[in-house]
């Protein structure tokens, strides 16, 4: 026989639970928040160091072409990649496997950004403002689509788990792309804007998603 239980009826605010929950998996995260963002901002940081001595110049003076572009990125990237990995050894595989799409994701448009200019300076027809803005267009457009065919490729070669998706995030992170090229073909606004300036925010950031991949 069942005793009953007397007494008022416990009433359970969901609400509060969720709120603890939160801030519970806030705090969890912080040390890896801190590792990665450390490691991302080392990653690009000591590149630009280099660069910066080589070009005799400062580090917010620094001069981009397509190699300093690629070389930036890729280490800002591997940093961030590099200190998640150990941070979180559990997920490694995951951030690993984003560490590839976001290389992917910043070198293949610029790569392909920068072909297509290459391009057009040799045809007099081709090499003007108009065609440059719609040849990064299709670049970054078709190069997104490329890196993440062959990230997927790369990382999922038996194709047994679901491919990586392009994400709006993914998108915004391309700013980099786009700004390099800005860069690259020395178009007047953004040598005025100096936009060249917020490139190695950029690749950090990159680098805190891949070591941030779970």
């Amino acid at each position: 026989m069942i005793t009953p239980v007397k007494g008022n009826k416990v009433e359970y605010d969901i609400r509060t639970y969720r709120n603890h929950r939160t801030v519970v998996s806030e705090k969890s995260e912080t040390p890896l928040k801190l590792k990665v963002t450390a490691g991302a901002v080392a990653g690009t940081i000591l590149p630009m160091i280099l660069l910066a001595k080589k070009q005799n110049a400062k580090l917010y003076n620094i001069k981009y072409g397509m190699k300093e572009l690629l070389l930036v990125s890729t280490c800002g990237i591997a940093g961030g990649t590099t200190a998640g990995v150990f941070a979180e050894k559990e997920h490694s595989k995951q951030k690993l496997n984003e560490g590839v799409f976001q290389f992917m994701n910043a070198s293949i448009p610029t790569l392909l950004c920068g072909g297509l200019l290459g391009f057009s300076k040799k045809f007099k027809c081709l090499n003007n403002n108009i065609f440059k803005i719609g040849s990064t267009a299709v670049g970054l457009i078709a190069g997104m689509q490329v890196a993440a065919a062959l990230s997927n490729k790369i990382n999922d070669p038996m194709d047994k788990v679901p491919d990586r998706k392009l994400t709006i995030k993914d998108s915004i992170a391309n700013i980099d792309d786009a700004i390099g090229i800005l860069v690259l073909t020395k178009v007047p606004i953004a040598e005025k804007l100096h936009v060249d300036k917020i490139l190695p925010v950029v690749f950090s950031w990159c680098g805190y998603r891949a070591g941030m991949s779970n």
